[in-house]
């Protein structure tokens, strides 16, 4: 952690905001019927997830915490050379609504359902995104969130974290995929390290959550 006290309070406070965000995703999946969803299509469960989110944000017995918080669905992104309907669309985007420099949690859902979904995960269109710097290059770290629909989570988790070693120098892997300890209390959360193709937006930490619809 940097000596200086001003970075170590964004630390802080970055690491807070991740956690409220994924406090709100599990929250939103809690409200689901994931055995109904099974064979449903990515888009169709992110969709689900973000209403059902939404709705605990706009509820009469909202936290206080929450009253800051803005979630969107399939947001696109601005992006150099990009334009209008070219522009690439992040799955999920949490907005943090306060003055001046809103900050943001970026999250690329995919299924987890055949041989090939560690590929589609891992690849260009997955986790790849993040290390480009096309999705988040204005923020420090991320999210990906797989979507298990056959077998369980713990045997999807093996393969991405084999998945992981294999690709680790095309994930420009700055550290293993592992546990992060400080949000077990909430949900089995791994994260990643990865420094970015461009030197300039430096590493980002990308925060794993695996849901069941079986």
């Amino acid at each position: 952690m940097s000596s200086d006290p001003s970075e170590a309070q964004k630390i802080i406070y970055r690491q807070a905001f991740v956690r409220h965000c994924l406090v709100l995703l599990l929250r939103g999946y809690a409200r689901l019927k994931p055995s109904e969803l099974q064979d449903a299509e990515e888009p169709h469960i992110t969709g689900e997830i973000v209403r059902s989110v939404r709705e605990s944000l706009e509820a009469n017995n909202t936290e206080l915490w929450m009253e800051d918080f803005e979630i969107l669905d399939d947001p696109p992104q601005n992006v150099a050379g990009k334009f209008g309907k070219h522009r690439p669309r992040i799955d999920i985007e949490f907005v943090r609504v306060r003055r001046g420099h809103r900050p943001r949690f970026h999250i690329e859902a995919k299924r987890l359902y055949r041989t090939g979904s560690i590929n589609e995960y891992f690849g260009d269109e997955g986790l790849g995104m993040f290390v480009a710097g096309t999705y988040a290059a204005g923020e420090n770290s991320a999210g990906m969130l797989g979507y298990v629909q056959t077998e369980d989570s713990q045997a999807w988790l093996g393969r991405l974290m084999s998945g992981f070693v294999s690709r680790a120098n095309q994930l420009r892997a700055c550290e293993p995929f592992r546990s992060a300890p400080d949000y077990q209390d909430i949900a089995a959360v791994q994260i990643s390290s990865h420094e970015r193709a461009s030197r300039e937006l430096g590493r980002i930490d990308i925060y794993h959550l695996l849901l069941a619809f079986l």
